[in-house]
């Protein structure tokens, strides 16, 4: 019977892991450059200390395209296709879809949160004002002068881990330069967390919590039966 608590056991963690997926897309629907978090079933092999039935769940960044907001902010760049940001947070290099730029106190172009966008080839991107145009390469144009370029990076799928909201580290490998970037000025990638989908998700999380829940029952009542028939036949 030691097979039934394995399988409920499997089953509740899977779908605790599930509901904790939901929470954090939900939270972050309105988070510009959100990539939502999918979960999905790993094996794994037995000496693993955290396997539950030889099969875990984990989770992983869905990096599919957000849609595109006009935002008007000269600073504002959102990335078409495929690529990431980079950005300085103090000496670590992180990455991002999340495109909300402004003017630091230096010159330094930063998120609202103080990292500092990287330029194509290396280096922090520092600008005389924020008056400047961003051609769909990333180029940028003090007027007719081309100051620095926008970089825009690539790394597989499976190399990126996701930190917080729309940041992301790479956990494998390095990031690519994407030759021919295709970026947006004045816009913003929304979030593509869809709360229809999440809902969905979250149902069936619920149904499979339900299933483990069941065949804990079961274990209790086939249980009890066995304690009742050896008390029986112990008299």
């Amino acid at each position: 019977m030691t097979g039934l608590v394995e399988a409920a056991t499997a089953i509740l963690s899977a779908s605790e892991r599930r509901l904790a997926a939901v929470s954090a897309n939900i939270s972050n629907v309105s988070t510009p450059g959100y990539k939502r978090q999918i979960s999905f079933a790993s094996l794994v092999s037995r000496d693993r200390a955290d396997m539950i039935g030889g099969l875990v769940m984990r989770l992983r960044p869905d990096l599919a395209q957000g849609k595109m907001v006009d935002t008007g902010n000269p600073l504002d760049i959102a990335i078409s296709g495929d690529g990431f940001f980079k950005l300085r947070d103090g000496n670590a290099m992180v990455y991002s879809r999340q495109g909300q730029f402004q003017l630091g106190a230096n010159g330094a172009v930063v998120t609202p949160q103080g990292q500092v966008l990287q330029q194509a080839g290396g280096g922090d991107l520092v600008l005389e004002h924020a008056g400047v145009e961003i051609l769909a390469d990333g180029t940028v144009l003090d007027g007719d002068r081309p100051v620095a370029r926008v970089g825009v990076f690539q790394a597989s799928a499976g190399a990126i881990e996701a930190i917080d909201g729309s940041l992301f580290r790479l956990g494998t490998g390095e990031a690519e330069e994407v030759a021919d970037p295709l970026v947006r000025q004045g816009m913003t990638e929304a979030s593509n967390v869809s709360v229809g989908d999440e809902m969905v998700t979250m149902m069936a999380a619920l149904r499979q919590a339900e299933s483990g829940a069941r065949l804990v029952q079961t274990y209790d009542d086939l249980l009890g039966r066995a304690i009742t028939t050896f008390g029986q036949s112990g008299r």
